[in-house]
């Protein structure tokens, strides 16, 4: 590997910790959280759950960056 491919490794590699660093660890971004309920435990979740960070050991992200 040479200055460029190395240099060329860590900007893409900056860019995926950035993306990863941007998700929302909420209700909202769950794949277990529709239409206001959440699915794993059957009930709707507090506000602070749904806007604010969690942490679910039930929370799944479906990967889509958006």
């Amino acid at each position: 590997m040479n200055l460029i491919e190395l240099n060329a490794i860590k900007r893409h590699l900056d860019g995926q910790v950035k993306q990863i660093s941007n998700i929302e660890v909420n209700c909202l971004h769950c794949n277990n959280f529709s239409t206001g309920i959440c699915k794993q435990f059957e009930a709707k979740p507090p506000m602070e759950w749904v806007h604010g960070t969690v942490e679910c050991e039930h929370w799944e992200w479906d990967q889509i960056p958006f």
